[in-house]
C-alpha cells in the first residue's frame, strides 16, 4: 500500500461524519440523530395530512352545502373532490422532473407550502365556487406531499433499510382509512366544517419549519431543464380525460360533453407522446416503459388504484345503506381493513429484509387481494357480518401490499438520477387508476342498482341513503337488497381486473434489493461534487484527439443520462449507443 493511499484512507476514516468506524449505524447524509428524528416525524405528519384530506371532506357534505350553497350545493359538491384530484393527479409528472432537476428537498418544501396555503384559503372561503378553486390549490400541494415524502425517504435510505421501516407507513395508511370518516362528520357538525382545513395549518406549518431545518440532501451536480410544454400537455390531457370519465359517470352514456372530453384528452396525450420523443430532457421518458420492472409495475399501480384504493368509499356506503351503520360509527367497522394494512406492511418489510427479494411478496399480496375482493363480491349480498369482517382483513392485506410493493420495486431498481420521475410516474398511474376506478365502478353500481330497485321508485344509489328512512318496510327491503347485489357486481368487476394484475405480477422480473442498493449508492455519490484530492494528475491523462476534445465539450454541455433514457441530446447513450457511439465503436 502506498503512502498516498494510506493517507487517503486515513483521511476518509477521520472525516466520516456517519460514525461508521465506531460501528454506529450511519445517519443518512451526515444528518444528526435529532435531525433524522425531526424529519421522520414531519414526514409522517405530512403523509397523514395527505391521506386524511382525500377522505375527510366527504363526511362533511351537509354542513358545507348548508353554509355555502343551500340551493345547488348538493349537485356541485362533487367538484370539491374532483378539483383536488384533478390538480393532484395532473401535477404528478412535473413533481418528478422538478425533483430530479432541483433536488427533492426544495420541491418537498414547495409542495408543503402550497398545501399550507391552499388549506388556509379553503378555511376562509365564502362561496362554494371559491372553495372549489381553493381545493385545486390545495390539491397542487397535496399531490406532492405523498410523492415527495416517498422520494425523499428513498433518497435517504437504501432499499433494504426502507423495507425495514415500512411498518410506520402501514400504520399511517390504516389510521387514514379509519380517522377520515370518523372525525370529518363530528368535527363539522359540532364545531365547523372550516376546522377540517384549519387543522392542517398549524400541522403543516410546523412540518414545513421542521423539514427546512432537519433535512439535508446532496447538492445536484447537474441541473436538467424542465419541459414546460410537456408539463402543460400532460396536465391538459389528464384533466380532459378525468373530466370525460366524470361526465360519463354522471350520464352513464357517451353523449353530450363526454366525447369532446375524451377526444380532446386523447389528442393532448398524443401531442405529449410526440413531445417526449423529441425533447432533450423529457418530463416522462418513454424509455421507462421499456424497463422490465417499471412497465409491469405501472400496470399494477393503475390496477391497484382502480380495483383496491377506490373500494373503501363503496364499502362505507354499503355499511351505511345495507347494514344500517351510521357514518359516525362506520370507521369502527373498517378496523379489520386497517389491521390487514398494518400486518402486511410489517410482514413484507421483514420478508424483504431477510431474503432481499420482492416478487414473492408482490404475488402473494396480489393473490390475497383478488381472493378477498372476489369473496366480498360473492357473499356481500347475504353473508354474515363476521365473514364480511374476515374478508375486509384480507382486503387490507392486498390494499396495503399491491401498489406499495410495486412502487418499492420500481424505486429500488431506479437509478438515483431517475428516482423522482420514476416515483411520481408510478404515483400518477395509481392516482389515475383510483379516479377512473371510482367513476367506472360507480357507473357499474348505478346501472345494476337502477335495474334491481326499479320497483321501489329509487333509481339513484347516491340518493338511496337519504330516501331510505321515508320508505315503507317492503320498499326499503327492495332498496337495500338491490344495493347489496349492485355492490356485489361492482366488487366482482374489480376482482376481474385484479386477476389480470395477478398475471402481471407473476410475469414481472424480480428485484434484488442488495444489488439495487449498491447501484443507487453509486448513482448518489456521482451527484456530489468530486473531491479534488481524488483527481488524477494532468500529466497522467491520455492524449486526446480534436474529435475527442469536441466530444468531451459536447458531453459537458449535455451530461449523459442513465440507460433508462439512453439517447441524450449529445447523441451518445450510456451504453455506447447513438450516432456518435456508433462512430466510436467503428473506430
Amino acid at each position: 500500500m502506498s503512502a498516498q493511499t494510506a493517507a487517503a484512507e486515513g483521511t476518509k476514516d477521520t472525516t466520516d461524519p456517519t460514525g461508521a468506524k465506531e460501528g454506529k449505524k450511519p445517519n443518512p447524509h451526515g444528518m444528526t440523530d435529532i435531525q433524522v428524528l425531526v424529519f421522520i416525524v414531519c414526514a409522517m405528519a405530512t403523509m397523514t395530512l395527505a391521506l386524511l384530506d382525500g377522505s375527510i371532506i366527504s363526511s362533511a357534505v351537509l354542513p358545507i352545502v348548508r353554509d355555502l350553497d343551500p340551493a345547488h350545493g348538493i349537485d356541485r359538491f362533487p367538484w370539491l373532490i374532483t378539483a383536488y384530484l384533478l390538480a393532484a393527479t395532473a401535477a404528478q409528472p412535473l413533481y418528478g422532473r422538478l425533483s430530479d432537476s432541483y433536488g427533492p428537498r426544495r420541491i418537498y418544501l414547495g409542495a408543503l407550502a402550497a398545501f399550507l396555503a391552499g388549506s388556509a384559503l379553503c378555511a376562509t372561503a365564502h362561496s362554494l365556487t371559491q372553495l372549489i378553486v381553493f381545493r385545486a390549490v390545495q390539491g397542487l400541494g397535496g399531490g406532492g406531499l405523498m410523492s415527495m415524502t416517498l422520494i425523499v425517504i428513498a433518497t435517504l435510505y437504501p432499499p433494504k433499510s426502507r423495507a425495514g421501516r415500512s411498518n410506520a407507513g402501514g400504520a399511517l395508511i390504516a389510521a387514514g382509512l379509519i380517522a377520515g370518516p370518523m372525525i370529518g362528520g363530528p368535527l363539522s357538525e359540532n364545531l365547523s366544517w372550516r376546522w377540517i382545513f384549519l387543522l392542517n395549518v398549524p400541522l403543516a406549518g410546523l412540518a414545513l419549519a421542521g423539514v427546512a431545518w432537519a433535512l439535508r440532501l446532496p447538492v445536484k451536480g447537474t441541473r436538467q431543464k424542465v419541459d414546460i410544454l410537456g408539463s402543460a400537455l400532460i396536465a391538459a390531457a389528464t384533466c380532459a380525460l378525468l373530466l370525460g370519465v366524470k361526465a360519463y359517470g354522471d350520464q352513464h352514456s357517451f353523449s353530450g360533453p363526454v366525447l369532446p372530453y375524451f377526444y380532446g384528452g386523447l389528442l393532448m396525450a398524443g401531442a405529449f407522446v410526440a413531445r417526449q420523443l423529441k425533447a432533450a430532457d423529457p418530463l416522462m421518458p418513454l424509455t421507462l416503459f421499456k424497463d422490465k420492472v417499471f412497465r409491469p409495475a405501472a400496470i399494477l399501480q393503475f390496477a391497484g388504484g382502480f380495483a383496491l384504493l377506490s373500494l373503501p368509499v363503496f364499502l362505507i356506503n354499503y355499511l351505511n345503506i345495507v347494514k344500517g351503520v351510521s357514518l359516525d360509527a362506520v370507521g369502527l367497522h373498517l378496523i379489520p381493513l386497517a389491521v390487514g394494512v398494518v400486518l402486511v406492511f410489517i410482514g413484507w418489510g421483514k420478508i424483504i429484509v431477510r431474503t432481499g427479494r420482492c416478487k414473492a411478496v408482490l404475488v402473494a399480496t396480489t393473490a390475497t387481494a383478488t381472493v378477498a375482493v372476489a369473496g366480498l363480491g360473492l357473499t356481500v349480498a347475504d353473508g354474515p357480518v363476521w365473514q364480511f369482517d374476515a374478508l375486509l382483513l384480507l382486503l387490507g392485506v392486498g390494499l396495503g401490499g399491491v401498489t406499495q410493493i410495486a412502487l418499492f420495486m420500481t424505486q429500488s431498481a431506479a437509478p438515483a438520477d431517475q428516482l423522482g420521475v420514476v416515483t411520481t410516474t408510478s404515483r400518477f398511474a395509481t392516482m389515475l387508476g383510483t379516479t377512473i376506478g371510482g367513476t367506472v365502478l360507480g357507473a357499474v353500481l348505478s346501472s345494476r342498482f337502477a335495474s334491481a330497485a326499479d320497483a321501489s321508485g329509487v333509481k339513484d344509489p347516491d340518493a338511496a341513503a337519504a330516501q331510505l328512512a321515508g320508505l315503507d318496510p317492503a320498499r326499503r327491503h327492495v332498496v337495500t337488497d338491490a344495493f347489496a347485489h349492485a355492490t356485489g357486481t361492482l366488487l366482482l368487476t374489480a376482482a376481474g381486473l385484479l386477476l389480470l394484475a395477478l398475471v402481471t405480477a407473476l410475469l414481472m422480473r424480480d428485484v434484488d434489493v442488495n444489488t439495487a442498493a449498491d447501484g443507487q449508492a453509486d448513482g448518489a455519490s456521482a451527484e456530489e461534487p468530486a473531491d479534488a484530492t481524488t483527481q488524477e494528475p494532468a500529466q497522467e491523462a491520455a492524449p486526446q484527439s480534436e474529435e475527442d476534445d469536441e466530444d468531451a465539450r459536447t458531453d459537458a454541455e449535455h451530461p449523459l443520462p442513465h440507460a433508462l433514457h439512453p439517447h441524450g441530446a449529445a447523441g451518445l447513450g450510456a451504453d455506447g449507443s447513438g450516432s456518435r457511439g456508433a462512430g466510436r465503436r467503428a473506430a
